[in-house]
């Protein structure tokens, strides 16, 4: 299990239609605060979790996605 932390710029929807979304692509759980995704994945790597994380991403048409590096200690619940 692994949370995957994205940025994204996707000003036309609703976040709580694009958290639903992405629960139902796949992610096992997703918030959004602003512009800032966390997403748990069931994967095998970090590697596996974050490419797994921009398919969702693309799936929903977020774009310029960026996947960061601090992972889920930057996230507040």
């Amino acid at each position: 299990m692994h949370t995957v932390v994205a940025r994204f710029h996707h000003v036309s929807r609703e976040p709580a239609a694009i958290e639903n979304d992405l629960v139902t692509r796949g992610a096992d759980d997703a918030h959004i605060t602003g512009y800032t995704v966390a997403m748990t994945l069931d994967a095998d790597s970090r590697d596996e979790a974050a490419t797994l994380a921009r398919q969702l991403l693309d799936g929903i048409g977020a774009t310029r996605i960026k996947i960061t590096n601090r992972g889920a200690k930057h996230v507040t619940s």
